[in-house]
């Protein structure tokens, strides 16, 4: 399916090339290959305008803020997907909106790339405590938190600030 579904519907899209390392590249192209579609993730807003974010990374200094979501597996729905994501990586119980923006994403390194897509959806939390324990297996969530705004280096802080 290209982004060309989704034109005519109120729904954000684009196309995204994004540069990584050898290793980053073998783990998304080993997805792809596996199975990997898309990815999807949630806007979640609570009633005083927060927004759930996770920092992902390596380490603590070059994590980086996401919207939290992941990959949607074999047979799963993206509605689902992003119910089980969010739940994963932060503990909240989110009800699915609706689809935000669509991007067609291209990884590159040293002239190879890999393609899937990525859906963004707004989600309503039906609470508020977050995990102590963020994130399943090595996924690096160092950190789950609530945010009054789009923090600046955000991953799609852009996007994320049109759609909300």
């Amino acid at each position: 399916m290209s982004i060309e579904a989704f034109a005519g519907r109120d729904v954000v899209t684009r196309r995204v090339t994004r540069e990584t390392d050898a290793e980053g590249f073998a783990s998304i192209r080993d997805r792809i290959e596996a199975g990997l579609e898309w990815g999807v993730g949630g806007l979640v807003e609570d009633a005083g305008g927060r927004v759930l974010f996770v920092r992902e990374g390596d380490s603590y200094e070059d994590a980086t803020w996401k919207l939290p979501g992941g990959g949607v597996e074999a047979g799963e729905h993206r509605e689902a997907a992003v119910i089980r994501e969010v739940q994963e990586e932060t503990g909240v119980t989110v009800a699915v909106d609706e689809l935000l923006a669509v991007s067609e994403v291209t990884v590159v390194n040293d002239g190879r790339s890999a393609q899937f897509h990525f859906g963004t959806y707004r989600a309503t939390p039906e609470g508020t405590a977050l995990t102590d324990d963020p994130g399943v297996g090595d996924e690096g969530i160092v950190e789950v938190a609530w945010k009054e705004s789009i923090p600046d280096a955000a991953l799609d802080a852009d996007l994320l600030r049109r759609v909300r």
